[in-house]
């Protein structure tokens, strides 16, 4: 099997697919990063020199609230000049336990400064999105002040300029939802077992996955509280003042 590397904006069931790839056989790393409330299956090490470099080619950047297609080409034009001694010494690390799969929304960014030093025809890429609507839920609900517009813009930025590196590149890749995951289980697995070459089936889904499967994870009622959120913190949302700051300027 090939190496994995998801590209995704967050918040699109990324950790539940790097757990299945997880159970599948591909290496996630000998320390992940942990939030409060779950495992996201993100290399430590990886997440670790992904913020490395953004601090040191794009300082004061918070992706997590911003993305511009600016900020991604011009870190991907300084990163020319710098040494990537530590990110192959990392690539070489990680190809002892190959296959590796490599899972961090950091990536949208640091992409184009891997890919100098990955073998790109032994690793494959997914490409998760998510709907809009269920991801302004998420995004408020753990308290990413958003617009609907802004959520949308955010998501779409980053969604198009991952798929534009592979094209640029020539990179076969997969393209899917959470909501794919969730709503057809099924099917979903059986296109990942064939892009992927893996055997997954309902059971490890099941196994890495607490949510509800055949429904969205988001419900009205979620809608309502996100709303009030919303509400309650408009003036904290992302993007006031300049709307621009989050578009492919």
């Amino acid at each position: 099997m090939k190496n994995i590397i998801i590209l995704t904006h967050g918040w699109t069931g990324s950790s539940i697919f790097a757990a299945l790839f997880g159970e599948a056989g591909h290496w996630l790393g000998s320390q992940t990063m942990v939030k409060p409330d779950y495992d996201t299956f993100e290399n430590a090490g990886l997440v670790a020199l992904n913020d490395r470099i953004l601090q040191r080619l794009l300082p004061g950047l918070n992706h997590q609230h911003r993305f511009s297609d600016q900020d991604v080409q011009d870190l991907a034009r300084r990163a020319t000049a710098i040494d990537r001694q530590l990110c192959r010494e990392f690539v070489a690390a990680c190809d002892d336990h190959r296959p590796w799969l490599w899972k961090d929304p950091r990536l949208t960014w640091t992409i184009r400064t891997w890919a100098d030093v990955l073998d790109l025809d032994q690793t494959a890429f997914l490409v998760l999105t998510r709907d809009p609507t269920q991801g302004w839920i998420s995004a408020n609900l753990r308290r990413h002040i958003q617009s609907f517009a802004f959520t949308r813009a955010y998501n779409d930025g980053v969604t198009q300029s991952n798929l534009r590196f592979l094209e640029e590149r020539g990179l076969p890749h997969l393209r899917l939802s959470f909501e794919d995951l969730l709503l057809d289980p099924g099917g979903t697995l059986a296109a990942l077992n064939r892009f992927f070459g893996t055997t997954m089936a309902l059971d490890q889904l099941h196994a890495v996955c607490r949510l509800p499967l055949y429904r969205k994870s988001r419900d009205w009622k979620d809608f309502v509280v996100a709303a009030m959120i919303y509400l309650k913190n408009f003036h904290e949302r992302d993007g006031r003042g300049r709307h621009a700051a989050l578009m492919t300027e």
